[in-house]
């Protein structure tokens, strides 16, 4: 005689449908050029965050009263569907940030493969000025030594690399061109994009970078980064003297507008006052009902940044923004500007 296999938990139906998304390894950005991105999860870091929210999810689910609508207390992802507004809700009422809130709703729009504005309800807007993140002295800046861990502290302030990045690099990802020196990052990158970022730094921090590049050789070279090291602070670090870097003159570019394309500067020209020109850049532009209109896909905007609410009267050299940007392994100017940038 038969018997009917036992239902999985909640939290092992949470594990299969997040697995059965993974795609570590393949490239977020070409799914994107397809429109084929939304179902998948191309990093551990995010697959590990949006686990964590859906389980804590789920439980909560779990304790509630049996519902009406269902006549018992919750046993599939798809009765616990109909919890996801109010959970959110408890979530804001608890006190969470924005930022988590929104994490939380991201993570429920994976599981159940549909966006954020498909739930009913809205989650407060994210604001800069609530960032903590990397902004004071911390608990855990008690338990750090920076004199313990100077060669660490100098390595990220030159490549600028996430923890996750940081714990896999080798030296073997050392490239040297023309005199100069380079990381290529392709390990724990976000969305499984690889870059080359250069080594920025005086001559005894980058001769400290190389050599210690050379002596790990095919090992890596902090294989465990200390938990209590402001990793996001060093990056802020790096991302500045980048955009320093390449940061022109305000004269130099002030009535410069940049065509940019899937957030490549494809090209630059000079109008008069920055305002926007059609003629010359016909090959950019749709004519859509007798109106000319960009491609989809192209920006022409200002190589002059101007940054708003708590930032406004902030200007950025957009093209010095894209470098960090790069460098960073961030593909929109705006997060250098409004969280790197001004949190130094």
């Amino acid at each position: 005689m038969g018997h009917n296999k036992p239902q999985k938990s909640l939290t092992e139906q949470v594990n299969d449908n997040l697995n059965s998304k993974l795609a570590i390894g393949e490239s977020k950005y070409e799914a994107k050029l397809k429109n084929a991105h939304t179902e998948k999860i191309y990093s551990w870091s995010t697959y590990k965050a949006y686990l964590k929210h859906c389980c804590y999810f789920v439980k909560w689910c779990k304790e509630q009263p049996a519902d009406a609508r269902i006549g018992h207390k919750v046993r599939t992802l798809e009765e616990c569907r109909l919890f996801v507004e109010k959970w959110i809700q408890a979530e804001m009422d608890r006190g969470q940030s924005p930022y988590t809130i929104k994490l939380e709703a991201c993570a429920l729009a994976k599981l159940y493969s549909c966006g954020t504005t498909d739930f009913d309800i809205i989650t407060p807007q994210r604001k800069r000025s609530n960032i903590t993140r990397s902004r004071g002295i911390a608990e855990r800046d008690k338990n750090f030594s920076e004199k313990n861990n100077a060669d660490l502290i100098t390595f990220c302030k030159c490549t600028g690399l996430r923890r996750g990045e940081l714990s896999q690099i080798r030296g073997t990802d050392l490239i040297e061109k023309d005199g100069k020196y380079f990381l290529h990052i392709t390990k724990n990158t976000k969305g499984g994009r690889a870059r080359v970022s250069p080594i920025v730094g005086d001559e005894n921090e980058t001769k400290l970078v190389i050599e210690l590049c050379k002596k790990s050789k095919a090992n890596k070279i902090f294989p465990n980064p200390s938990k209590n090291a402001d990793i996001h602070s060093y990056r802020g670090e790096y991302a500045a003297r980048i955009y320093n870097l390449h940061k022109r003159h305000i004269h130099e570019f002030k009535n410069e507008r940049l065509i940019i394309y899937k957030n490549e500067i494809v090209k630059g020209y000079t109008s008069k006052s920055g305002r926007k020109l059609i003629k010359g850049n016909e090959d950019y532009y749709t004519t859509i009902n007798g109106k000319k209109t960009l491609t989809k896909g192209f920006r022409d905007v200002r190589s002059a940044y101007y940054c708003r609410k708590d930032l406004k009267g902030t200007l950025y050299d957009r093209k010095a923004l894209f470098a960090a940007s790069r460098a960073l392994g961030h593909n929109r100017e705006s997060i250098v500007a409004e969280h790197y940038l001004a949190s130094i």
